[in-house]
């Protein structure tokens, strides 16, 4: 059986507590990942409230609230999943479902914009424990044939909760920008409550050496630096002093995660996964889509908001008729998985993403009515980005080795995540450049759709490439 081909085994009898338990682990898993996926999206939306509450700080500081979280949420993945599948998944799930609810307390209540922005740090530190444990407990609780199934809907929740951020934040932002951190309060006290009892343990690998600490820290620090120079770099300048140095630190620190890579017993990626080629290109391929979808996303609010002076609810509601497609066609690409394999399915989901954005190139020009203008590009990237993702995770969990759960997950994401980085740095350069010369910014929009429009066909390319190989060498 082959990474690309959905697992199919004879139908077991049904046994309805285990499904019920099932249910009830997936219920918790999901809350952590939701929570997670809406606090990555939600803070752009209270940002103008955040800073009527704390005047006197310039954007630059501001923006801390939104850069911490990224920065520090991408540099703890890889970590925090190699940990989790050292000492266990369900504890660090736990620990780290504890801390992001803590963590949102303290935003909920920070008294002054430094205390915020710690609590945005501890926040993300929290959220890097929960994503990759959240994949590897699913995979463990469900048996091989339903795995696929399980992470189609994990996908789906996650999706949607980030592209539902702009209406869920504006709705709580008319009332107080603290509730989109206080209504974390109680959703995360009783996933924990819950996970508790029902998550199941994971074996402490003891006997295995431990985590390459010093490789951990070098991969932390790697993705940090690298992140950190994308976020800033738009505002500082691509050849200021402070991007510079920083690419440099980070060129730095990933020598130094290669080099204890290839000699520690226990690397912090292990190596065992870096030796999986449908693995290696699926990450490549949702790297670059990732990039992709950044674009999208931002994008379209520059556009309703900047443009067609869309409010941040409208510009929610514009986009929610793709949102509301997200779960039909996550739970499709278990069918397009078993026609054309889980490469097809993620190379259809790039290119119908990339539809949607040159859709947008012909439209954005135009007067014409949300229906005909915005809706259709809306549906077409909602639905791309669902049917990648889910594909991407799919193919993804398929080769992960059971001990290796939480890392390989971590390692997916952090792809992601970097991906993303990029995505809106590109997003940013390009649209401040029309900006500084006093031009509309459509054709900057245009520009940068074309380019993300091409970078779904790269990703697709790469994620078909070996696609057929694959079909009859499970080892690839």
């Amino acid at each position: 059986m082959s990474a690309d081909t959905p697992t199919t085994t004879p139908t077991a009898p049904v046994d309805k507590t285990a499904d019920r338990r099932r249910g009830i682990v997936f219920a918790v898993l999901c809350c952590g990942f939701v929570l997670t996926s809406l606090d990555m999206m939600i803070v752009n939306v209270a940002f103008p409230a955040i800073e009527q509450d704390f005047p006197g700080y310039s954007n630059a500081v501001l923006s801390w609230t939104l850069n911490a979280y990224t920065i520090l949420y991408a540099a703890a993945l890889i970590p925090a999943g190699r940990l989790a599948d050292h000492l266990g998944r369900k504890q660090t799930f736990l620990g780290g479902l504890v801390l992001f609810t803590l963590a949102s307390g303290l935003c909920a209540f920070a008294p002054t914009l430094p205390v915020l922005i710690a609590a945005r740090a501890l926040q993300a530190l929290g959220a890097a424990a929960l994503t990759p444990t959240s994949m590897g407990l699913l995979l463990q609780v469900n048996p091989p044939e339903l795995q696929q199934r399980a992470i189609r809907s994990w996908t789906a929740a996650g999706g949607i909760a980030a592209a539902m951020a702009p209406v869920v934040g504006g709705l709580l932002v008319q009332y107080d920008w603290r509730l989109i951190f206080l209504i974390n309060v109680p959703i995360g006290a009783l996933a924990v409550a819950v996970g508790l009892r029902v998550l199941p343990s994971s074996a402490r690998r003891s006997s295995a050496p431990s985590p390459d600490l010093i490789g951990a820290l070098a991969v932390a620090l790697f993705v940090g630096a690298l992140v950190f120079a994308l976020v800033e770099a738009p505002d500082a300048g691509w050849g200021s002093a402070t991007t510079l140095s920083a690419f440099a630190g980070s060129a730095l620190m990933l020598a130094v995660a290669v080099a204890r890579n290839l000699r520690h017993a226990s690397p912090v990626v292990p190596r065992e996964l870096l030796a999986l080629p449908v693995y290696v290109r699926t990450n490549i391929a949702a790297f670059i889509y990732s990039a992709a979808f950044a674009v999208m996303l931002l994008s379209v609010v520059l556009w309703t908001q900047t443009v067609r002076g869309y409010s941040a609810i409208e510009t929610g509601l514009a986009i929610a008729p793709g949102t509301v497609l997200m779960p039909l066609f996550a739970m499709l690409t278990g069918r397009m998985a078993r026609s054309i394999g889980l490469a097809g399915t993620a190379a259809l989901g790039c290119l119908v993403l990339g539809l949607g954005m040159v859709w947008w190139t012909v439209t954005a020009p135009t007067d014409l009515p949300y229906v005909v203008a915005i809706m259709p590009g809306s549906v077409l990237t909602s639905i791309g980005t669902i049917v990648a993702m889910a594909a991407f995770a799919g193919r993804v969990s398929a080769t992960i080795p059971e001990s290796f759960y939480a890392s390989g997950s971590a390692v997916h994401t952090m792809a992601k995540q970097m991906g993303i980085a990029i995505g809106v740095a590109l997003l940013l350069v390009i649209h401040d450049s029309a900006t500084h010369r006093g031009t509309s910014p459509v054709p900057a929009l245009r520009e940068a759709w074309i380019v993300a429009a091409v970078l779904t066909v790269v990703a697709a390319g790469i994620a078909l490439a070996g696609s057929r190989r694959t079909a009859t060498t499970p080892t690839d």
